[in-house]
């Protein structure tokens, strides 16, 4: 009697083995139960930037929350572009909407904040949209706050927390109240005829 096949376990794009304390190993999903593993570079992205410690860097800005990032892994280095978690900027580049008041501001700053810094990668719940890009606040390492955090405070964006994501929401609403109450940035320039969207 032939012995049995094995059971074919889980794509190997859906679980990562990540060192643990005490030197054993422990496993991670990366994305909830149920939802397809992207795939090609975003799907690549996760893997490699979900490990502890794993770092990235900004290659460009596109506007005042997205940017470029490069990465490495097995298969060598790629880039991918990440949508900020948790932060919303006046648009400079949308193809409906227009140059809105105070996207050159965002834009600009996020540029000279993000361009070339090396930054941790930090996911929520759902990790890539469905234009592929990762969805992750990115903190410059050196600093304490996220981009996310800090165009927030500035008056350069506001809050938007899209379910299942969301985890940074109550601490960037209270960031953002501070900002709206002295009128720093887009709340003292355009007024808040654009709350948040929440």
């Amino acid at each position: 009697m032939a012995p049995a096949a094995p059971r074919p376990g889980p794509p190997p794009a859906v679980v990562v083995a990540l060192a643990a304390v005490a030197g054993g190993f422990g496993a991670t999903r990366l994305w909830p139960p149920g939802a397809e593993a992207p795939g090609g570079v975003a799907g690549r992205a996760v893997a490699a930037l979900s490990v502890p410690g794993a770092r990235a860097r900004v290659v460009r800005t596109l506007d005042g929350d997205t940017a470029r990032i490069a990465f490495r892994d097995d298969e060598g280095r790629a880039t991918v572009t990440v949508r900020y978690l948790g932060v919303d900027t006046p648009e400079t580049v949308h193809p409906d909407r227009g140059v809105e008041c105070f996207g050159p501001e965002a834009s600009h700053r996020n540029r000279d904040w993000a361009t070339g810094r090396l930054v941790r990668v930090r996911f929520d719940v759902e990790r890539v949209d469905p234009y592929g890009r990762l969805l992750a606040a990115l903190t410059p390492v050196g600093w304490r706050r996220s981009l996310s955090e800090r165009l927030v405070a500035e008056g350069l964006g506001r809050v938007l927390a899209i379910a299942p994501n969301g985890t940074d929401a109550p601490h960037l609403r209270r960031v953002q109240l501070r900002a709206q109450r002295v009128g720093r940035g887009r709340w003292g320039a355009c007024g808040n005829a654009l709350p948040s969207r929440t």
